[in-house]
């Protein structure tokens, strides 16, 4: 469970969108879908997949996704890039 997590992750086709808590309030983590290629799992995965598994690819990242948000602010946008994963 990610205690972090605020809502629903949503797949807009381009980016899962994850809200997420930080210490000011909430933000959201913005995963381009070169991030989430990054994975070897989901290196080749279609739009379809990435949205069926949303939930477990934000699970593989939380530890990048809590390095980011650490440092954010309430209602900022995050952008996880694919260089900040190490798979």
């Amino acid at each position: 469970m990610i205690d972090w997590l605020r809502g629903e992750v949503v797949w807009d086709g381009r980016a899962l969108l994850v809200p997420a808590a930080v210490p000011s309030g909430q933000a959201i983590c913005r995963i381009p879908r070169e991030t989430v290629h990054v994975l070897r799992l989901y290196s080749d995965a279609l739009g379809r997949e990435i949205n069926l598994e949303r939930r477990n690819i934000v699970e593989k990242l939380a530890p990048f996704l809590m390095t980011k948000l650490a440092r954010a602010n309430h209602g900022e946008v995050v952008e996880l890039f694919p260089w900040e994963v190490d798979d």
